[in-house]
């Protein structure tokens, strides 16, 4: 029998093989257990969409009293020279924020029609050049735009990511 050629081929071939198979399952089950382990080590909290929406509004509210009480430690160190001059640029930098939605499918020549009806770019021919050579997608959502701004700030702004339709709704409400 073990003279027998066929024989030996086939035990030897059924050695390797059973080995694989047992490899083979080993590393499934160990691949099972790091998955496994892998969602219980993070600790982390999963947020709703309002919930997140509400901890961006304390954030901001936050850093807005913080903004508010440095220049009036100025004030009381400064004078009031100092007071009148950081104002009035603040003030016209905030009326000049606008707020635009860009639809799903809309077209660079759509999007470059509407950033000019609303001054954010002055060269619509320009901004179409641009995209097309850049090869970005313009992405659908709510954006945040400042006017009159360069071609390749709009651009940025376009193909990055959009803010939320609860943002917008607070930046529309707070102008």
């Amino acid at each position: 029998m073990l003279k027998n050629r066929a024989f030996l081929i086939g035990l030897g071939s059924g050695i390797i093989l059973g080995a694989l198979l047992f490899q083979l399952m080993l590393s499934g089950e160990q691949s099972r257990q790091k998955l496994g382990q892998f969602g219980n080590e993070t600790a982390e909290k999963l947020y709703t969409r309002a919930e997140v929406d509400a901890l961006l509004e304390a954030e901001r509210l936050k850093e807005q009293p913080s903004a508010s009480v440095k220049p009036v430690k100025e004030e009381l160190s400064g004078g009031k020279t100092k007071e009148t001059a950081p104002t009035e640029p603040v003030k016209e930098k905030a009326a000049a924020v606008h707020v635009i939605r860009i639809e799903a499918g809309l077209g660079i020549a759509k999007t470059a029609e509407l950033l000019a009806g609303q001054n954010i770019i002055h060269d619509q021919a320009a901004f179409i050049s641009h995209m097309n050579k850049s090869k970005k997608l313009v992405r659908a959502g709510y954006f945040l735009f400042q006017e009159n701004i360069s071609v390749d700030e709009a651009i940025t702004v376009v193909t990055g990511q959009p803010i939320t339709k609860a943002q917008a709704d607070a930046i529309t409400a707070s102008n």
